[in-house]
């Protein structure tokens, strides 16, 4: 191993530091293996009060609440949306559900093991962890990505043919589509479950001190270097690639004015403007996470490819250079934290805040209601005499226009009859299980 000094600003060398200590503790190892292996737990704790391991953790610490508490309510959020029968979305709803979930077990599985090897150098998680935590980190963001692409061709189908775009998008059909999803991301990432293995490496050569690493294992250097580029085409390039061109072309037929003047007479010569608005939030909505996921993921699998192509497959043969034992770390929580910012982008540009207001509202219009009924049922013993002697006394030929029912009584609708039955103040109020499907954008 190359044994010249670290340029200025690169992180300490592990085993130089173990080496250091140790001779200012009395000398080198003196072979004791009691003692070495306390040595060993010192030297994979050297940089827990490292600055950058402490940035990195707190870093990690917000990203996870965060992603958390953002993809539970986007998921509780689209999921009460679906209940309440409001079909107009309901393709585009089901695959943001999809993308939550995929973006949910980045964060409740690859962020906190990510930080516990932060920390603690050594992999003490096993080795059926070791194989299941880069496939299923994998698998998600592939999952993510082909989610994405999915939900561009349907907003760009609803679109360009409106008519057909409901009965193209099936129940049935989307629930295949992310089934296929699924399928095809564990097949592309399964290689992962074989190549990651859980080894050993010696801290000096000649002693008894090994620690045990999770890492890739491929029989020849060229397989991987060939596969990791084969992902990065498949699940970063050309994805990304056919999501900005569909996102251009339907962003640019939304905002164009010859295409909405032929839209609106495919739609019986009028185009609500509510509707308008909603597509053009949508679309801005899945440009915007396209753009996410290609900035957070692209720092790391240039560095990954980087490392891959640049550093010999012998760890002992070269120290990695500076650079990259500094940025590799921030390149990878950017990616894991795309999963904490979709639901972000949820709520600032698709307006899925409104969905949650919205149903805080209905919540309160309900109480609100039953409250009223409450109250009218008191009164109901004291004013229905009054009333039916007010009507004996009319003459039914002069009687005011027709009654509407109210909470099970009749109100007059004259302007002579109102204090009758003022008090029932929902008769003013709309059915409380109508939602408008236009005043949401998702």
């Amino acid at each position: 191993m190359d044994s010249s000094p670290p340029e200025p600003g690169a992180p300490p060398d592990p085993l130089q530091l173990w080496q250091e200590e140790n001779q200012t503790q009395g000398g080198l190892w003196n072979g004791s293996q009691e003692l070495g292996w306390e040595e060993l737990e010192k030297m994979l704790f050297l940089f827990v009060k490292e600055p950058v391991t402490i940035s990195l953790t707190v870093m990690y610490l917000v990203s996870f609440v965060v992603g958390f508490v953002g993809n539970i309510m986007s998921i509780r959020v689209l999921t009460r949306k679906r209940r309440s029968r409001v079909s107009s979305l309901s393709a585009t709803r089901s695959l943001l559900i999809n993308l939550a979930v995929c973006d949910l077990m980045v964060v409740c599985i690859c962020m906190p093991i990510t930080v516990g090897n932060l920390i603690y150098k050594a992999w003490v998680y096993g080795d059926f962890l070791c194989r299941a935590v880069p496939f299923i980190q994998a698998v998600s963001v592939s999952a993510s990505v082909l989610s994405l692409t999915v939900i561009s061709v349907n907003r760009y189908y609803s679109v360009h043919n409106p008519l057909n775009a409901r009965s193209f998008f099936t129940q049935k059909r989307i629930l295949s589509t992310i089934l296929v999803v699924w399928l095809l991301s564990s097949g592309i990432c399964m290689p992962l479950i074989f190549m990651n293995k859980r080894d050993e490496i010696g801290v000096v050569e000649g002693l008894p001190l090994v620690f045990s690493i999770c890492r890739e294992i491929w029989p020849q250097e060229r397989l991987k270097q060939a596969y990791n580029f084969l992902l990065f085409c498949a699940l970063y390039c050309l994805p990304v690639l056919f999501n900005m061109v569909i996102c251009f072309l339907t962003v640019r037929r939304l905002w164009s004015r010859s295409s909405q003047l032929k839209e609106s007479s495919a739609l019986n010569r009028s185009l609500p403007a509510s509707r308008l608005k909603v597509r053009r939030k949508v679309a801005q909505m899945v440009v915007a996470l396209v753009l996410l996921f290609a900035i957070s993921w692209l720092p790391v699998y240039l560095m990954d490819i980087w490392i891959d192509f640049n550093i010999p497959k012998s760890l002992q043969d070269v120290t990695p250079s500076p650079w990259i034992l500094q940025l590799r770390p921030f390149a990878q929580w950017l990616g894991l934290t795309n999963s904490s910012l979709n639901p972000i982008c949820y709520c600032f540009v698709g307006n899925l805040y409104r969905s949650a207001k919205e149903m805080k509202s209905k919540y309160h219009q309900r109480m609100v209601s039953l409250f009223n009924f409450s109250l009218s049922e008191g009164t109901t013993h004291s004013s229905v005499p009054e009333l039916l002697s007010y009507r004996s006394s009319v003459d039914p030929a002069k009687k005011g226009p027709s009654t509407t029912p109210c909470m099970g009584r009749r109100c007059q609708g004259s302007h002579g009859h109102k204090k009758q039955c003022g008090h029932l103040n929902s008769c003013q109020h709309p059915p409380l299980n109508t939602v408008s499907s236009e005043n949401t954008s998702l």
